[in-house]
């Protein structure tokens, strides 16, 4: 019986760290992008991604104080 074999379920971020995450991943992906397309493409989407993170963190900050 291999024991080292496990399956693990994919971690659920709250929705404020999730979209941080991506942004994260635009911005590198923008950063690296091999033509001037890709970038300008990747950094829409991490605008997007920020306006999000922005949105999910004004949320946080005005929901009652037993969420926190």
């Amino acid at each position: 019986m291999d024991t080292h074999t496990h399956i693990t379920k994919p971690r659920k971020y709250p929705p404020a760290a999730y979209a941080m995450h991506r942004q994260m991943v635009a911005v590198r992906r923008a950063i690296s992008a091999a033509t001037v397309e890709e970038s300008q493409a990747a950094t829409r989407w991490a605008q997007a991604w920020y306006q999000l993170v922005q949105r999910k963190l004004d949320e946080i900050q005005h929901a009652p104080r037993y969420l926190h």
